[in-house]
Formats: C-alpha cells, structure tokens, sequence
C-alpha cells in the first residue's frame, strides 16, 4: 500500500505524513558531542591522562535508560554486595589472623559491602573503580584502619600510573597507588620520599580497579560501550511519543488518496491545505455525531480525472506494535551488553522454550560474569592488605556467591527419598541445616531410615521414647518438606 495523505487521531487532527516525519529523530540527528570535560585544562598541564569517554556523560546515561541503570546495580550488587567471608588456607589456621582480619574488615564505615558495592558501580557504569585506603595516622609502615569509596568520574589517573587527581567544584586533592615506595603531596601532587612529606600533607593510597579494555592502559571500557546506539534509540522513541501524542493524539485512521487530485493551497495561519482542514472538520463533527455522513469534495487536477479516496483504521496494536519491538530489541540490546538475565531485573520473559530457564541462565551469569568480577576483587584485597599489608598467611579474603540454587526442586527430591528410606532425619537436617538453623538431634530415631512413616532399621522391639528435642524437630522438618 502506496504512503497514506495523511493520519487522523482520536482528538480529531489530520496530520500529513511529513508531518510525522519531523518528529521521527533519525540516527543521523543523534548528537554525538562530548559534554565539557572538568579535567580538560589538567590534562598537559599536570599530566593526567584523559580516559577513553567522558565519565560524567556516563554517569549521566544512569539516569537516561532504566534496563542500564538495573543492570549496573544489579551486577554490582551481586559482585560485592551480598557480603564476604574469610577462608583458612591450611589447616589449623591462626586464630589470632583470623581475629585481626575480622576486626578490620567488619569496622569499615559505613560497612565493607556498601564499600565494595559502590565501587563495583563505578566499575559497571563508566569502566573504572577505586577504593581509598586509609592507615593509622597516616603513616605507610601501619596498617590500614579504615577503606573507603572514591566516586571514579572525579579521578584522573597521571601517566605515571601511581598518582591520581581528584576534583570536585575547584578544589583539588591527590592520591597515590597503593603501596608504591614514595610520598606524595595530596595538595599540589608532588612527590618525595617515604616519608619525607609530613603525615597532615600526605596522600592517602588508593586501589584501583579497571574493566580491562585493550584501548588504554589506565582506565577500563563499560560493557554499555557497544550498546550506547540502543540506549539512545530508546530515548528518541521515548521524545516521539511524548511529543507527538502530546500534540496531535494517538492515530485512528489513515487516509489514502490516490489519483489526480489537488489539495489547494496551504494555509499560513495553520499550514494545512483545504483538503486537511475538510477532512479535519469531518472528524472532529463525528466525535460529537457518530453517525454523520462524511461529505469529502477532492478536486481534480483533470477536469474528468479519477480521485480514490480510502480510510483505513488502525488497530491499537498496529499502532503500538512498532514501538514495543523497538523497545523490546533496546533493552535485550541492553542486557546482552551487560551480560544480565532479564529474570535477574525482575523481568519475566516467555521464550520458545517455553519452559523455566532462570536456574540455567542465572548459573552462566553467575560464571562469565560474576565471579570473574568477584576474582579481581579478591585478588586485589588479598595481595594488598591480607597477605601484604597486615601479613596474614593462613587466610584469604572471599566475597560471597550468587544463590542459584533451586529449593523447590531440592524439597520434592529430599521428599521423595525420605519416603523411599534413601535419607535419615539427620541427613535432611544437615542439607539444610544453612539454609533454615536446623541442627541434627543427637537420637537413634534421628539416624534411622523411614518409609512411609515407618523405621526399617531400628531394632526389633526396640521402644524409643520420644525426646521433646526429637519430637520438635521431626515436626519442623515435616512442615519444611511439606512447603
């Protein structure tokens, strides 16, 4: 079917298609200016290195797209914010190591995983994280009594590599690299020796943490890189709907006219032609007249020329479709990029599957990019403060995993072999035992095989009284496997 003359909408407006036009915001409209840089005057005059895009730009595009700004929270929170853990290295561990390890990490303020979390956020949303250490009287030979988040769009990194700029408004403040062997001014960034510059002017040592992009050697690439192009489609289509629907309503019809036919001359006052003010009139009169009959005079350009005139009316889901699958290949755009589930954002999609996918999908995202981000973090904090700053060697610093078990699943199977005499009280006990605070009853009818009820391996005649301890227990687990 040849472009329509024009569209008709619920408030009455016809509305030429080059009208419409105007509102479509094509690719080549999209602007692809830098927003002014904060750092642009430092970086050849103090020797900061600029990173590959605008942090503050990134920052900002949080704000812009909602699948982005979940999946950046998501992901951080499921690197670094379910909390942490420390694992001996060998047995019979130092208690004592242990014991200073626990004390350091759990007196963080405002608390390690916000700490962590933060950071990871920074990581997620503009390619590049770090985290402030802070030792007691802010000497180096003492160890950190305190860490702490840098917001990453305000850091610059030197070309040095071991000093950082941080601005906010007009004031200035410098940071070194963790560990490297000299001092350095945190006012102008000048370096000394260690120690030589006093503790009220030294600056603080920072850890930092990068998505590795192959581009730079300083600063790291976000993974919404590649899918910008998405998140700014979605925002036109989101100014098209706004703006159009706004102005002229939500399309009803559309009117074809075809053949030799003259449209007149368009109005200044209201630039549409006679013809758009004729068939304007008629819709806006049958909104109040339902069945009023349209007369339409469609002059011809030939005097015994052939004018078609055909009103076709566009369903809610031709109108809508368009847009809906724009977005929908926007955000899964989105969260290929980030590498997020949609069931991880709250999403529930039906695929040709048609099955439950969550506990496989969850599981790869768990292992391509959670635990990899979980790896460098542990990598970071255990070479740097467990084993480097306070000297720990019989334990290492480990963030806790993502849940990907299914526990319905895990009730039915547990259920079926407590009833076949595959699994003893106890036994069921300790499966869950983390999960629900159960804890094995030390009785014979606990350690004994049931089937249906009844005990296959007790001994004959045997009578066991019941303990109040196993009575409880028995009663609360019954409730778990029936749930």
């Amino acid at each position: 079917m040849s472009k329509p003359f024009c569209i008709v909408t619920d408030k009455g407006h016809a509305v030429r298609t080059d009208v419409l036009d105007r509102y479509v915001l094509k690719e080549g409209e999209i602007s692809r200016q830098l927003r002014d840089d904060q750092f642009s005057e430092f970086y050849g005059q103090l020797g900061l290195v600029p990173p590959l895009y605008n942090p503050t730009t990134l920052v900002q595009l949080l704000e812009m797209n909602t699948y982005h700004y979940r999946c950046v929270t998501t992901k951080a929170r499921d690197v670094a914010g379910l909390g942490w853990e420390l694992r001996p290295l060998k047995e019979n561990p130092s208690e004592k190591e242990r014991a200073l390890l626990d004390e350091f990490f759990s007196t963080i303020t405002p608390s390690l995983s916000i700490v962590l979390t933060n950071m990871q956020k920074d990581v997620e949303a503009i390619g590049y994280g770090a985290i402030e250490v802070i030792r007691e009287d802010y000497d180096p030979d003492n160890q950190p009594v305190n860490l702490a988040h840098i917001p990453a769009h305000t850091l610059r990194i030197h070309r040095d590599g071991n000093r950082f700029m941080q601005q906010r408004g007009a004031r200035k403040r410098w940071f070194k690299l963790f560990g490297w062997d000299k001092d350095v001014d945190m006012e102008t960034g000048e370096v000394a020796g260690l120690g030589e510059i006093p503790a009220e002017r030294r600056a603080t040592e920072i850890l930092w943490f990068v998505n590795y992009s192959p581009r730079s050697n300083y600063y790291g690439m976000p993974d919404i890189i590649p899918a910008i192009g998405a998140v700014h489609g979605d925002i036109s289509r989101r100014d098209y709907n706004i703006s159009f629907f706004d102005n002229y309503g939500i399309p009803s019809y559309a009117v074809f006219i075809t053949g030799n036919y003259d449209p007149g001359e368009e109005n200044p006052d209201t630039g549409k032609t006679p013809l758009e003010e004729s068939i304007e009139s008629h819709f806006k009169e049958i909104k109040n007249k339902p069945h009023s009959t349209l007369i339409l005079s469609v002059p011809s350009t030939l005097g015994d020329g052939d004018v078609k005139v055909e009103f076709v009316k566009l369903s809610n889901d031709v109108k809508e479709a368009s847009f809906r699958l724009y977005r929908q290949d926007n955000m899964d755009e989105v969260l290929a990029a980030h590498g997020v589930p949609a069931y991880r954002l709250g999403i529930t999609e039906t695929g040709a599957l048609a099955g439950n996918i969550a506990q496989e999908a969850t599981e790869i995202y768990k292992r391509s990019v959670i635990e990899p981000r979980q790896e460098i973090i542990e990598a970071v904090l255990n070479r740097a403060l467990v084993w480097g700053a306070f000297g720990v060697q019989d334990w290492e610093f480990r963030l806790a995993a993502i849940d990907t078990v299914d526990e319905e699943h895990d009730m039915k199977v547990i259920s079926m072999l407590f009833d076949m005499g595959a699994m003893t009280p106890n036994q069921i006990i300790r499966y869950f035992a983390s999960r629900f605070g159960l804890e094995p009853v030390d009785h014979p009818a606990m350690n004994a095989h049931y089937i249906k009820g009844t005990p296959v391996d007790l001994e004959d005649g045997l009578v066991l009284p019941q303990t109040q301890a196993v009575e409880e227990t028995l009663q609360r687990l019954k409730g778990i496997l029936s749930e």
